[in-house]
């Protein structure tokens, strides 16, 4: 937990004990346990494991300042436990001179795609985990003006207040541009950060009729790292390249007894393609077969699995129904590069208005020679459960 984090949960804090009567607050307690099953993966070492969580959120209101903070504790059998205390956000908004501003830490996030979002460009956050996660917002200083049909925005923006991440994350200036259409809206975005330099984007969505949508969102980041091409006997190294982009296109159709599928493709030139991910598999097996003076180097490799997209070219099919009670889904992730597969089905049950159980199971595969397939888990199974009160 960084030290800056304190100051705003005593902040909150004291502004409820000035006024309590005024501060509004909803609480929601969510609970998951999760058998990992292991891999034979090369690059990891490991077994099997059964993990608790518990996560207790609390979104606040008072006059003008909305916050939500989150308590989450975690523990792994055989393991150790680990809790943390995060203020995920707190901002302040008001009127002045003719714009609208805004002030604190907050989410930003205007992608809109369901399986991977480009305009996630502040703090990005796993998408469509199967544990427990705390979202938290990045420092911001925002001036806003509306039209009839639009917004523009001007933002001061610094992630690196996280109390989460632990590495060094970007700030500089945003601007961003919104419009809405009769059946579109489009935006466009410009961030000058310390780490990459400009970045540009924007997205389209258009709606047909009452069942068919259509989203599309791109970025171009003038500086990135990426990891260097595998070799047999060279720790992983990361280097300093120019140009990076990354879009996405996607579909929704949508029918009114509750079925949604979404199909999606998105490409990242800033991940590797099948040939280093063969390199990587081939000399993880030549480290194995060679003893344990080469188990270092071997799982060094596993970094790799830092990058935003392990492949190149992604495809996502999401198929979910959503009823009174009953709200199954099932998304598939295809790397037609090397033939790797992601699948996940799930679904809640509504108990009652305020009680919803849940459940899911994620299995990671493809050719042996395929990313995913050198993943440490082989699959994750999880039950949950969520309270509202």
């Amino acid at each position: 937990m960084k030290p800056y984090s304190l100051w705003a949960l005593s902040l909150m804090i004291s502004s409820a004990t000035t006024q309590a009567g005024a501060l509004e607050s909803q609480w929601e307690l969510a609970m998951a346990a999760a058998y990992d099953r292991v891999s034979d993966s090369a690059l990891f070492e490991g077994q099997s494991n059964v993990s608790q969580q518990a996560l207790l959120q609390g979104a606040l209101q008072y006059e003008a300042w909305e916050g939500q903070v989150s308590a989450l504790h975690q523990a792994e059998r055989g393991g150790g436990e680990d809790s943390q205390l995060v203020v995920e956000e707190l901002f302040w908004q008001g009127s002045w001179q003719g714009w609208d501003w805004l002030l604190g830490k907050r989410r930003l996030d205007f992608g809109v795609g369901y399986g991977h979002r480009p305009l996630d460009w502040f703090l990005p956050i796993e998408r469509n985990p199967v544990s427990l996660q705390v979202s938290e917002g990045v420092g911001v200083v925002s001036a806003s003006r509306f039209t009839e049909s639009g917004e523009l925005s001007v933002m001061l923006v610094d992630a690196d207040i996280s109390q989460v991440s632990n590495g060094k994350l970007p700030k500089g200036v945003a601007i961003r541009w919104y419009q809405l259409g009769a059946s579109a809206e489009w935006q466009l975005l410009g961030y000058m950060d310390d780490q990459r330099g400009m970045n540009l984007g924007g997205s389209w969505v258009n709606t047909y009729g009452e069942q068919w949508e259509i989203h599309s969102e791109w970025h171009y980041q003038q500086e990135y790292w990426r990891w260097q091409t595998p070799e047999l006997t060279a720790m992983p190294k990361q280097e300093q390249v120019d140009d990076g982009w990354q879009a996405l296109v996607g579909m929704t159709w949508a029918n009114s007894i509750g079925h949604s599928v979404i199909l999606e493709y998105w490409f990242d030139n800033r991940a590797w393609g099948k040939s280093e991910w063969s390199q990587v598999f081939d000399n993880s097996l030549w480290y194995k077969n060679q003893g344990v003076q080469w188990d270092s180097l071997r799982q060094s490799f596993a970094t790799a699995f830092l990058s935003d997209n392990p492949l190149r070219h992604n495809l996502l099919l999401h198929w979910t129904l959503s009823n009174n009670e009953y709200h199954p889904k099932v998304d598939l992730i295809y790397t037609p590069e090397d033939s790797g597969l992601i699948l996940t089905i799930g679904g809640e049950r509504e108990i009652t208005d305020d009680w919803v159980i849940g459940a899911s199971a994620r299995f990671f595969g493809g050719r042996d020679e395929s990313a995913f397939a050198q993943l440490q888990n082989q699959a994750v199974f999880t039950l949950s459960t969520t309270i509202v009160f």
